[in-house]
Order: C-alpha cells, then structure tokens, then sequence
C-alpha cells in the first residue's frame, strides 16, 4: 500500500470526523471549513486536495454520523424487549446537555436532521435507509409492532430536538425530555411474540 495514499485517506477520514463532531455540536451552516481544517490542525488551502467542495464534506460528514447512529440504534434495539432495558435506554437517550457536546447522547437524527432535509441526494437516501432499518429493528428486537417503533423513535428524536432548540431554557429542556420518558414508559405496547 502507498503510504502518502494511505495518509492522505487517514487525514481525509479525521477532518470528515471533525467535520461531523462540530456539525453536531453547532449545526451545519455555522460551521467554516476554517474551522474544520483548523480543528484538525490542517490549513484551509489544503481542503481542496481532499474534498472539490464544502458541500460535499457535509454530505460525508452527514452520512459518516448517520452510519454511525444507525448501528448504535441497532446494538441498542437488541435490547429492548426488556422493561428494564427500555427505561435504562430512555435515561441514557434522553439525557445529557444537548447545547454543549458535553454528555451529549444526542443522535444526528435529532440534531442534524433539519440540515439533511434541506440537502438532498445522497444525504437524504442515506437517511431514509438508515431510518427504514432502524424502525424495522427496533419493531423486531423490542417485540412490538411497526407503528410503535415509529412512534417510539419519532418521540425521542423529536423530544430531543426540541430540548436542544431550547437548550438555554435548561429546565424546559429537561420538562421535555423527562415527559417524553415517562410517557414512552406507560404507552410501551405488551410484546408481540411470534407463535411456534
């Protein structure tokens, strides 16, 4: 393997990375490629050589976070079927100062999703792909139907990004998110078994 190919695709990967973390954290269109190429140590003349366009860095970015949530939400969906796991889910998903990437368990579902609505292509196919797996596992592994787990996850990205969208108002941020937990709690459906 070329060595100068292979750290031009490791550099390339760390400012995708970046780019996604700060994305998170400050939402796509505050964020510069100055910011970017600086945050990893990088100088912005240098950014053409790895993407033809800021647009095109996002669209990564996006994708790479969205990938990333998808399998998290699938290792976690495998333990749903459990009471107990559920509410343990719940505390972890909804939780955390979502203004601040500090403890922040927010999925880019809840957080970036207004910017990936405006973007189409491959950002949107990508989203709704990731989406359509993530509600089918979620509807298997937890044992419950299709409109459940559509209500479950559109309940907690929705809760989410209205918590971050008034995340200065930190106690109707944790008003939110608390209601949507002990509201998921009570309406969790009995599991649907398949009969043998």
């Amino acid at each position: 393997m070329n060595l100068a190919v292979s750290r031009k695709d490791e550099t390339r990967r760390r400012i995708v990375e970046t780019a996604a973390r700060l994305f998170m954290e400050k939402g796509v269109d505050r964020v510069g490629v100055d910011e970017i190429m600086r945050e990893c140590g990088l100088t912005h003349g240098g950014f053409y050589s790895y993407f033809p366009s800021k647009e095109a860095l996002i669209s990564d970015a996006c994708v790479a976070a969205l990938e990333e949530t998808a399998h998290q939400w699938e290792g976690l969906a495998r333990k749903l079927g459990d009471d107990e796991q559920w509410a343990s889910f719940l505390d972890t998903y909804l939780a955390g100062d979502l203004v601040t990437s500090e403890n922040n368990p927010a999925c880019p579902a809840a957080i970036l999703g207004a910017d990936v609505a405006r973007r189409p292509g491959k950002i949107q196919d990508t989203y709704v792909a990731h989406l359509r797996a993530v509600i089918d596992k979620v509807g298997e592994e937890a044992g419950s139907d299709r409109a459940h787990a559509i209500l479950s996850f559109a309940a907690l990205v929705g809760a989410t990004s209205l918590a971050a969208q008034v995340g200065q108002d930190k106690d109707l941020a944790a008003e939110i998110l608390n209601t949507t937990r002990d509201e998921l709690l009570k309406c969790r459906p009995a599991p649907q078994r398949t009969k043998v």
